[in-house]
């Protein structure tokens, strides 16, 4: 599960609540469900130059490497999305909010696979565990401090672990030797859910909505930004993108929704819809894409 969403807390779950976390407040409703999320840190400076020597113009390089506004850099995942490949580079080139598609993540060598298993398992929880329509939530690569110096990065930079070690947190450890940016220091995260749709854990609504609640998950799949790898692509790549998808969503979905009779097979459906709405889009002549087509 992508990182930011550690887990949901049900609200009877007490483990990793105290009188000193969650003073008692007459105005505040307990028992009460909560989210435990961290903060999500930025791409190392090795990353980020290394994004620069491959997707900066030349000119703007050297600039854009010493610009303290490219130091806050998360890189959305977008596997829903693909460069033009006769596009020139952004002459308006920034590490804010950098869009990161599929082909450029294959050009590193990163691990786009694990990317989009990452990213259905837990849109998967937010739907069946949550209860949330995931609308506008966005799914990043960021680094994370408890894995940054393992033996991963030490295969990456071709050094021994124990130099690694004896570093203190978050040290720059570029200056060891030249980094093979193969996927070791960074993970997804996933954040922003304040225009996420509740819809409630109970069999009857579910009966009587069915339709309505699974129309809603397939507006906010299309309606987000192009995170979510698409059904009915042409290439191959991305072929594989939408079947890996949908297996590990149904694997985590059928995990957290176990023999419920009212819900196992909502997964399902959802994601048939999903296929069903983008091939009516194709069938129109509109293209792929997320927005724009309602029917």
């Amino acid at each position: 599960m992508p990182a930011a969403a550690r887990r949901h807390l049900e609200a009877t779950e007490n483990s990793v609540m105290s009188q000193a976390l969650l003073p008692p407040d007459p105005n505040f409703p307990l028992p009460s469900q909560a989210l435990v999320t961290e903060r999500i840190l930025p791409l190392p400076k090795v990353i980020r130059h290394a994004l620069m020597d491959k997707f900066c113009p030349e000119g703007l390089r050297e600039a854009a490497k010493f610009s303290p506004l490219n130091n806050d850099c998360l890189a959305c995942i977008y596997l829903g999305r693909r460069r033009n490949p006769d596009a020139p580079l952004a002459p308006n080139f920034s590490l804010r909010n950098f869009n990161f598609c599929p082909d450029q993540m294959l050009e590193l060598e990163l691990p786009v696979e694990e990317y989009t298993r990452a990213m259905a398992g837990c849109l998967a929880l937010i739907h069946w565990d949550a209860h949330m329509d995931g609308y506008d939530v966005e799914f990043v690569l960021g680094s994370d401090d408890e894995i940054s110096y393992t033996t991963h990065v030490t295969q990456s930079l071709g050094v021994d672990v124990e130099p690694i070690e004896q570093l203190p947190k978050h040290s720059d450890i570029e200056v060891l030797q030249r980094v093979n940016l193969q996927r070791r220091v960074t993970r997804p995260w996933v954040l922003d859910f304040n225009l996420c749709n509740r819809f409630p854990k109970d069999d009857t609504f579910i009966l009587e909505h069915e339709e309505e609640l699974v129309n809603q998950l397939v507006l906010a799949f299309f309606e987000n930004d192009p995170y979510y790898p698409l059904p009915l692509m042409e290439m191959d790549v991305d072929k594989k993108l939408w079947t890996i998808f949908r297996r590990e969503y149904e694997k985590k979905a059928e995990e957290i929704l176990g023999a419920s009779e009212t819900m196992r097979h909502l997964p399902i459906k959802f994601l048939d819809a999903c296929v069903e709405r983008e091939r009516r889009k194709l069938e129109k002549g509109l293209g792929h894409g997320h927005r724009g087509f309602k029917g």
